[in-house]
């Protein structure tokens, strides 16, 4: 088990690569916000193919590095997988991630580079409302996975019942 600070190095390195994670999500949102909405059609084909390149090249290693660190933290802390309801619910919203990025995303984006290669550029939501509709679902999840880790609502419910018994049982004996 890892203890002591060996924990406290491993918690810096998970904020450190988590928040990288999300800082580089919102970064390529703003991106394709510009993208979409600023460019003329020349200037768009050459910015977009950008987004799933800081997919692969920036975002991809940091969030294997970070889900590695979720593993460690399952196998080799107090905390596990499905012992904590908190940190089984930050497992399944990685599930929903994973498609937004991949299919929702990237897969958009290509699709919309060879549809502005074949048809033309309209810019703003008509070309850009999916991706910006997933980038959007994957910032939301994150942020839901950020305050999931802040709060852990089910340890500290847990805690509370815990303190409320033992005060009842306190109170009980003079």
């Amino acid at each position: 088990m890892i203890k002591g600070k060996s924990m406290k190095w491993l918690r810096i390195l998970h904020i450190i690569t988590a928040s990288i994670w999300f800082g580089a999500t919102a970064s390529i949102g703003i991106l394709a916000l510009i993208s979409f909405f600023t460019l003329n059609e020349t200037d768009f084909l050459v910015i977009a193919p950008l987004i799933p390149m800081l997919y692969q090249k920036l975002i991809l290693p940091v969030a294997i590095f970070t889900l590695i660190q979720g593993l460690v933290y399952g196998f080799f802390t107090n905390w596990g997988f499905i012992k904590n309801g908190w940190v089984l619910s930050k497992w399944i919203l990685i599930l929903l991630l994973i498609p937004c990025i991949g299919v929702g995303t990237i897969g958009q984006i290509f699709s919309i580079i060879d549809k502005v290669n074949t048809s033309g550029f309209n810019g703003g939501f008509s070309d850009g409302g999916l991706v910006l509709l997933f980038i959007s679902l994957q910032i939301l999840i994150m942020l839901i996975m950020i305050g999931v880790s802040v709060f852990k609502p089910r340890k500290k419910a847990h805690k509370n019942r815990q303190s409320l018994g033992t005060e009842a049982h306190s109170n009980s004996h003079p």
